[in-house]
């Protein structure tokens, strides 16, 4: 027969208690029996039976009585000490709890750009509705100025963005970045190629998006300070378009890598980076500024920077 051994516990019987601690500390923050019986709402006599009692239990003096105020003792100095921060880190874990069960409800307005809807936010918006079931979300897509123009109209709460100036009126958090790279055909010249020089670009016929696009915007002005003109062949309002028309080699495109990552791991597109030109944006919350979130916003905002602290 086995003997069974007994269960420790990983915190043996203690001779504080909160109830003592929290008496101590009333008592020591004042100097004082009768002021710390007043805050406490009890009689002096409690307070003076409940010190008495601890002081026995831990066989230490913890003040010294001169005349009616009360002064701590070197061990009690060292209770007092460990006491706030117990009392504390109490108050704390209590609110945590308390955060714990409000349920927040309303509803939220998002404004986003396609690509942060495709490949940023999914992580996101999974961890806020199960989070946040009660929150009726609203979610739509634009290009980076229609989703400033929303946000600072107040049609929209929240605004995810790549533009690189957005107005002044908006409160602008980053919390990513953007990497665009060159996409070519694989019967493309360039294919197989790490790089590019971004001279050797000027020569080439460019598919590119809507003239208000913020990658369109962002691209030319950064080959606008290089001095280096880029030739465009045919504008398009949908990145999966583009892409095909890449594959079947009608022309080149500027993309974010995002948006190319599952075609160049399949070998349908070759992508490259430009050699002394880095195109990186930053992805931006934004907000109106002087405004207050709303709770759905604070919570979806608090959300989105938790699941993306890695971008940065």
């Amino acid at each position: 027969m086995v003997d069974k051994q007994p269960f420790r516990s990983l915190y043996p019987p203690s001779s504080l208690t909160l109830s003592a601690l929290r008496i101590f500390e009333s008592v020591a923050r004042h100097s004082s029996f009768s002021r710390a019986a007043e805050e406490l709402d009890v009689s002096q006599p409690y307070v003076s039976t409940q010190i008495h009692e601890l002081e026995g239990r831990l066989r230490i003096t913890l003040f010294r009585r001169v005349g009616r105020r009360v002064y701590l003792t070197e061990p009690g100095i060292l209770l007092n000490r460990h006491a706030n921060e117990l009392l504390q880190r109490i108050v704390a874990t209590e609110s945590e709890i308390a955060e714990l069960r409000k349920v927040i409800v309303g509803r939220l307005d998002l404004a986003t750009v396609v690509i942060a809807a495709e490949h940023v936010l999914t992580q996101a918006l999974g961890e806020f509705r199960a989070r946040y079931p009660e929150i009726a979300l609203n979610l739509q897509v634009y290009n980076s100025k229609e989703v400033e123009q929303a946000v600072a109209d107040s049609r929209y709460e929240l605004g995810i963005t790549l533009s690189h100036c957005p107005s002044d009126d908006l409160k602008v958090e980053t919390f990513g970045v953007d990497e665009l790279v060159v996409v070519v055909s694989k019967r493309h010249r360039f294919a197989g190629e790490a790089t590019v020089k971004p001279e050797a670009l000027s020569k080439e016929a460019f598919l590119v998006r809507e003239a208000t696009s913020g990658t369109r915007l962002f691209i030319e002005s950064k080959f606008s300070e290089i001095g280096v003109p880029l030739a465009y062949s045919l504008e398009l309002n949908n990145n999966q378009v583009i892409k095909t028309m890449v594959e079947a080699n009608l022309g080149i495109a500027i993309l974010s890598w995002r948006t190319v990552q599952a075609e160049v791991a399949t070998q349908r597109l070759s992508a490259l980076r430009m050699s002394g030109l880095t195109l990186e944006r930053p992805l931006a919350l934004v907000s109106r500024k002087k405004h207050t979130l709303s709770s759905p916003a604070q919570a979806f905002r608090a959300v989105l920077l938790a699941c993306t602290s890695h971008e940065t």
